[in-house]
């Protein structure tokens, strides 16, 4: 039996936001050193995290139904981030987004490679709905998109 109220009753939509800022700073450090399994594990909890923060802001009624649902049809980046939520999550995806057969692969570029584009300690790279996007760049994309949504809603 609890107290009364919980933690994340306490916080709210913004204690969700916090911890989606803070997996993102994690990736941003890993993304530092080579592409490893704990980098790739900061990137799919920072995409989860980031995904959830509809379902506070909802939950919270801190955004309606309607104006997420915009956000995320105009957003190419928050949708590949709900199919990568879910992929990890829940193996399979029934009701994809953009991509229910994604690959999250490590790209591997040696610094001589002639396209200019060297990545010798490799990059972890998302290939959904015949785009390539590196999984550090698109988690920075959705939190800049997050917070100009929160600016223009005037909730942050």
């Amino acid at each position: 039996m609890g107290i009364g109220y919980t933690l994340q009753q306490l916080e709210g939509w913004q204690g969700q936001y916090n911890r989606m800022i803070r997996w993102h700073a994690r990736v941003v450090a890993a993304a530092n050193a080579d592409a490893s399994p704990d980098e790739l594990d900061f990137l799919l909890t920072f995409f989860e995290n980031c995904f959830h923060l509809r379902e506070w802001l909802l939950v919270t009624l801190a955004a309606d139904q309607k104006s997420l649902d915009e956000l995320f049809l105009s957003r190419f980046e928050l949708r590949v981030c709900r199919d990568l939520a879910n992929g990890f999550k829940h193996h399979t995806i029934n009701r994809p987004s953009v991509d229910a057969r994604f690959s999250v692969v490590n790209e591997y570029a040696p610094s001589n490679w002639p396209s200019g584009h060297a990545y010798p300690n490799g990059k972890w790279t998302v290939l959904a709905g015949g785009h390539q996007l590196g999984l550090v760049d698109l988690a920075s994309q959705c939190v800049g998109i997050w917070q100009d949504f929160l600016r223009s809603s005037a909730l942050i």
